[in-house]
């Protein structure tokens, strides 16, 4: 009776665990800007009363921010956004009124995957500036080193969570000898390090994803922020399930009953759970199938990378049981080709083309990633060969060689999880500027992607002065696939300020040339190369 309460007790934890962790929808990965209003580059009458953002899915709110920069730099005005009441994928910023001038808005959202996203652009009032692109730079750098430092918190949670689970699965099941002090002390250690980073990533995450300084980790009110997230909510069930998992370490001595194992399973594959509950997993649809492979894939680089962690720290005690070494051996054979099969699958769902793994940050990480597992597996196929013919007294080097290879892949997952699995360039307006005969043309094109799109024209002279422009109009071309130029038609929307509606059928570099007739006699030619993506 016992035995079947505790198995049903076990079920009802996993059914728990799945209902809070699994999503209901899914979206797109890092949130794109669709467009705004004011328009990138427009030349507005008077000030506006508002900053408007249209993305291209739902984003937070909470630590949202619109930064508005004057052409010096100096910041003028700081205001939080509200997601409008009919399209929660529009976000609002009432401004306060503005003088003449040319200003920079730097803006700054959470994606739905929990990841911060932000850009700029600039409009002007009345006059112009002829150069922004500096303070425009300036505006969206991550001046704090906020990014770099959840780089490293996120890692050394990674690290932690691995060795604990892997550990606590080699000293459960691979050995049937008391696990040595040091060995005890490693869980330990690891179950430590694990929290702390945990905690650590409650406390950063409200700074990191508001964009503030450093030493506003301690700011309660930032904390309160997070934990309204589904980020806080899931990394505080972490820390929860850690202090649980503790649980297990103190009565480890009981490893080999069955109530014991059903526990750990359990509470392991909630803490996978937590970490697969936010980030790209949990953002890509279907979303069931992609947090599943997550977690699967998650437990499976714990089983081999962790016990491989543990086995290197406590070489002395590991490397002198042969059965152990076999039933690591053996496991991590298994958690190899489960991590082949679950990391393809999670491939194709994040990413859209096969040539993203060598043109996008995302996909040239990965890359990298996947040739340390392939020699990291080769590594472990010459330490398997010489477990069989030499035993595992001849592996104190290559186990070491192993865990720093180990190392370096969980150092570029830290990293990875935190880029878009997407070309989201192409969501972001394109935006060049010209110079042509005394003129200075700044051209944008929002969204650069297939589809309908618009592109935006203002003209000044050299010196930013303002310029009256009698007319402007267009061509576009694709000649890597023969389409010859076509004529589009601008429509005056502001002072010096044209815009016309394109549908770009095709991905690739097309042609546009502008022509502008700043008088009735002149006709000055602009031209660029636009990349439009799928």
């Amino acid at each position: 009776m016992i035995a079947r309460l505790r198995t049903s007790w076990v079920a009802v934890m996993l059914i728990v665990i799945a209902s809070v962790f699994v999503p209901t929808n899914a979206v797109s990965a890092h949130a794109g800007l669709i467009s705004s209003e004011p328009k990138a580059s427009s030349w507005l009458a008077v000030s506006p009363t508002e900053i408007v953002l249209v993305f291209d899915e739902q984003v937070g709110v909470v630590f949202s921010r619109v930064t508005i920069l004057d052409q010096e730099g100096n910041e003028i005005i700081k205001a939080k956004m509200i997601r409008d009441e009919s399209d929660p994928r529009i976000v609002r910023a009432p401004i306060n009124t503005l003088p003449d001038g040319t200003f920079v808005v730097v803006w700054r959202v959470a994606s739905a995957d929990s990841h911060p996203v932000q850009g700029s652009f600039a409009f002007s009032i009345g006059a112009s500036s002829s150069d922004v692109t500096a303070v425009m730079n300036a505006g969206i750098s991550d001046r704090h080193g906020l990014n770099n430092l959840f780089n490293v918190i996120r890692f050394v949670m990674f690290a932690g969570v691995l060795t604990l689970l892997g550990g606590a699965a080699l000293v459960a099941f691979g050995s049937r000898s008391a696990p040595s002090i040091r060995t005890h002390m490693s869980l330990w250690s690891a179950w430590a390090v694990a929290l702390f980073a945990s905690v650590q990533a409650l406390f950063a995450y409200g700074p990191h994803a508001s964009g503030v300084k450093i030493y506003n980790l301690t700011d309660l009110s930032l904390l309160g922020d997070t934990m309204t997230t589904l980020f806080g909510q899931a990394t505080l069930a972490r820390v929860l399930l850690l202090l649980l998992f503790s649980c297990m370490l103190i009565t480890i001595d009981r490893r080999s009953q069955r109530w014991w194992r059903m526990s750990a399973v359990a509470i392991a594959v909630a803490i996978a759970g937590s970490m697969s509950a936010v980030g790209h997993p949990s953002n890509q649809s279907p979303v069931g199938l992609s947090v599943a492979l997550d977690m699967v894939h998650q437990l499976a680089v714990s089983m081999w990378v962790g016990g491989l962690f543990l086995i290197t720290i406590d070489r002395k005690y590991w490397l002198r049981s042969t059965q152990s070494m076999l039933w690591f051996s053996r496991i991590a054979g298994y958690s190899v080709a489960i991590l082949v099969v679950t990391g393809i699958g999670q491939t194709i769902l994040l990413m859209d083309q096969f040539a993203d793994l060598f043109t996008i940050e995302f996909g040239q990480k990965l890359s990298v990633k996947v040739l340390l597992v392939v020699a990291l597996v080769a590594l472990g196929g010459l330490s398997r060969k010489t477990l069989h013919a030499a035993g595992p007294a001849k592996l104190h080097q290559s186990v070491l060689v192993e865990s720093l290879v180990a190392l370096i892949i969980v150092g570029i997952t830290a990293l990875i999880v935190a880029l878009p699995p997407r070309a989201q360039a192409s969501l972001v307006p394109f935006e060049t500027t010209l110079k042509q005969s005394g003129l200075i043309a700044t051209v944008t094109v929002t969204p650069a992607r297939v589809g309908t799109t618009e592109i935006h024209v203002s003209v000044a002279s050299l010196d930013g002065t303002f310029l009256q422009t009698q007319s402007i109009t267009g061509r576009v071309g694709l000649p890597e696939r023969s389409l010859p130029s076509g004529p589009i038609s601008f429509e005056k929307t502001g002072l010096n300020h044209y815009t016309a509606i394109v549908s770009f059928a095709f991905a690739g570099d097309w042609d546009l040339d502008i022509l502008v007739k700043p008088t009735d006699t002149t006709t000055v030619l602009f031209s660029t190369d636009v990349l439009i993506k799928e």
